[in-house]
């Protein structure tokens, strides 16, 4: 599994575009309605995006900084984050800074970068000091931490780092947290969190409950199928966090694999919906849309439909909200 590998480092097709209204478009209406929903902008996808879904959002987060190679400083803030920031002010809207650990070079999250921050005390501070600068001088109300690809080793420079970045950030900024989402609770654990010394200075953890298949890593299959969805969010509420503090990660995007076993690509909802058209059915069972195209190839997309099917879970599980990857790639929220 990934989780915001290739959506960082997109590979969205441009061939198709969104030609007309599509067959099989799925009614935004009140997919989250009741539940506060973070919205995801990366860089590059234009300030235009948000306007569609403000009005269902609580939160913007914005792509965003990451570790430099050494792990010692932070990436410059994207020239695009400020519009992005100032959009969502104009909507009334809070925004936080996503930090990770993505390294462009390897169009992958680097473990090896984070250790050098991690195990650094003088890493440590120094990064802590510049993500503080950014919040403050960029006008974003918090940071959410996107460190990825961890196991045990991380564990105790983690919780040190998300300590101290709590300490040293205004008591009305916010932290949160994005985890890679894996089906059993002592999994949680292997992936670096200590969920339970995390607590105190994270609050709230969005689960990326997607990318259980991808066109690079899986054979085809549902974005983030509903079993698998239950089972990942089952097995962190276990781990003791508070469900209050727990936003479900939702997909709406689409991927391909192609019937020649070439690399699929990614593709906007619009886009799978063109490429598909009255090839499209909705899979009753993972609660996700897939299409077999004329030349073998297999989409599967998240949508508008799948949003409301996972806003139903999240209120039956008590948890916090939602949190949607991506806003320039799905259907509006209202």
């Amino acid at each position: 599994m990934r989780t915001r590998r290739n959506l960082r480092n997109l590979l969205v097709t441009l061939g198709v575009t969104a030609l007309a209204v599509p067959l099989l478009v799925s009614s935004p209406a009140n997919a989250a309605a009741g539940l506060p929903i973070e919205g995801y902008l990366m860089t590059g996808s234009g300030a235009q995006h948000l306007a569609p879904s403000a009005a269902a959002l609580s939160l913007v987060g914005i792509d965003g900084v990451n570790l430099s190679s050494n792990g010692a400083k932070v990436t410059a803030t994207p020239r695009e984050a400020a519009a992005m920031a100032t959009e969502a002010k104009r909507h009334g809207l809070k925004t936080e800074l996503l930090f990770g650990n993505f390294d462009a070079s390897a169009g992958d999250f680097s473990p090896a970068i984070a250790t050098k921050l991690l195990s650094s005390t003088a890493n440590r501070k120094a990064v802590v000091a510049s993500l503080v600068s950014r919040v403050e001088r960029g006008g974003f109300d918090g940071v959410q931490v996107d460190l990825e690809s961890l196991d045990r080793t991380h564990t105790a420079g983690l919780t040190s780092f998300m300590t101290e970045l709590r300490a040293a950030l205004p008591a009305a900024s916010t932290i949160s947290m994005a985890l890679m989402a894996t089906d059993t609770a002592a999994g949680y654990a292997d992936e670096g969190y200590e969920l339970s010394a995390l607590d105190a200075s994270v609050g709230r953890f969005v689960l990326m409950a997607y990318d259980q298949h991808g066109p690079t890593w899986t054979k085809a299959g549902p974005i983030g199928g509903t079993p698998w969805v239950k089972s990942v969010l089952a097995a962190f509420i276990a781990t003791g966090v508070p469900e209050a503090k727990i936003d479900l990660g939702v997909a709406e995007y689409a991927y391909t694999w192609p019937g020649d076993g070439a690399d699929g690509v990614q593709l906007t909802v619009a886009q799978a919906r063109a490429k598909a058209g009255k090839r499209a059915t909705f899979d009753a069972k993972q609660q996700e849309w897939t299409a077999k195209l004329a030349d073998g190839t297999v989409i599967w997309w998240s949508d508008a439909k799948t949003l409301g099917l996972r806003k139903a879970l999240a209120t039956q599980q008590g948890v916090h909200g939602l949190a949607v990857w991506e806003l320039s790639l799905g259907d509006p929220i209202s």
